[in-house]
């Protein structure tokens, strides 16, 4: 640890004596990579072993962000000497002063959520801070390094009362800078076609929460802060999904009688709705709400146990009646302008709940896609009567 703070003493004593400007602004994105060295309790019994990260990081202003940061390290147990993973991911506030022309310190503090292998097997929540430094050597790039601590008063540790694990890190960032609006940007009014794709996460009534890839298209009518939304898109499952649906004909399913078994492998969903993006900004949020069909596409009745034809055609009727629903939904995101025409985004979408339908519960959606416009939508006056 004496030797990380000298180091990250050296970096900054070198930065200030360089020059010119650093490329931190708000509304940048940063993208960091990094090597790290992880020093555990002494009451976990791990050994300190090299690990790595990534960071993605949005800056608020000139001063103040927020980051993401994914840790990843490969130890092991200085007695059984069995390999341990320790996986962590923080979110963070980070505080940045500038040192010199060429070069920022920062002060990060947030949360994170350690996720420790086997033998132990267990989570910690934890509160963590730091000190780091950054050397810009161009305007998009930067040498980082920083040190953190991480700190919980109840560890999950059975034969432990508070943690504290200790990481340093050293590796390059790229600022990612957006062009400035006001120079010929505008995004008011514009017809945009997009395409999107993701994770959808959804269970049904036999089995817990699976994660499948969800792929789509959308259009996006912009006014003044807000758009009108629709989007088609379609779930495509890596294995076929079970549920059981209420039949009083069946004798026998894999719940009992009463039920049958019903499996499917895809689903569609048509959304229509409002977004809002009230910021205006190069970078900006964005909020929104609606309605959506949700289909499953079809459905397979386990008929094995059916005795008649009609008691066939009947279970299959009732598997289509509980493959469609209407829903609402909620959406949030994030959204970088990158010109009049083209955007960049990142969203979540929750769903309602529909009784009947073949997934229960909420379904969730996490997707990133790219919006394209085609032109205005607002036709001007062109002829005076």
């Amino acid at each position: 640890m004496k030797r990380l703070v000298q180091l990250l003493a050296g970096i900054v004593g070198v930065a200030i004596a360089v020059a010119p400007a650093a490329a931190q602004r708000s509304d940048n994105l940063e993208f960091s990579g990094f090597g790290s060295f992880w020093r555990f309790d002494r009451a976990f019994d791990l050994a300190t072993r090299p690990g790595g990260g990534v960071r993605v990081g949005y800056n608020l202003s000139d001063r103040v962000g927020l980051e993401v940061v994914g840790d990843y390290v490969k130890t092991f147990h200085r007695v059984t000497l069995q390999d341990v993973t320790v996986q962590a991911l923080s979110a963070n506030l980070v505080l940045t002063f500038p040192v010199g022309k060429r070069s920022t310190v920062y002060a990060t503090g947030g949360f994170t959520h350690a996720s420790f292998g086997v033998p132990y097997d267990f989570t910690e929540n934890m509160v963590d801070g730091g000190v780091g430094a950054r050397m810009f050597i161009g305007k998009h790039v930067a040498l980082r390094a920083d040190a953190r601590a991480m700190y919980t008063p109840n560890t999950s540790l059975p034969t432990g009362t508070w943690g504290g694990q200790v990481v340093g890190s050293a590796g390059l960032s790229y600022f990612f800078v957006p062009p400035q609006q006001g120079r010929g940007f505008n995004k008011q009014y514009q017809w945009y076609w997009g395409a999107q794709g993701g994770a959808f996460v959804y269970k049904t009534n036999v089995q817990p929460l699976y994660y499948d890839p969800i792929v789509g298209g959308h259009w996006l009518v912009t006014a003044r802060r807000t758009a009108l939304y629709v989007a088609y898109e379609q779930a495509l499952f890596l294995a076929d999904a079970n549920a059981v649906m209420f039949d009083p004909n069946s004798s026998a399913s894999s719940v009992g009688p009463g039920f049958r078994d019903v499996s499917f492998s895809d689903m569609r969903r048509l959304m229509f709705g409002v977004l809002a993006f009230p910021a205006q900004k190069v970078i900006e949020p964005f909020a929104g709400g609606g309605f959506a069909l949700m289909q499953v596409l079809n459905p397979v009745v386990d008929c094995s146990g059916c005795a008649t034809l009609s008691e066939a055609v009947e279970a299959a009727d009732r598997a289509h009646d509980a493959a469609s629903r209407a829903f609402f939904w909620v959406m949030g995101g994030l959204q970088i302008n990158y010109s009049t025409k083209l955007n960049v985004f990142a969203h979540y979408i929750l769903t309602s709940s529909a009784a009947g339908f073949l997934i229960e519960s909420n379904t969730h959606s996490l997707q990133g896609g790219i919006r394209y416009s085609l032109g205005t939508s607002k036709e001007g006056i062109t002829e005076r009567n």
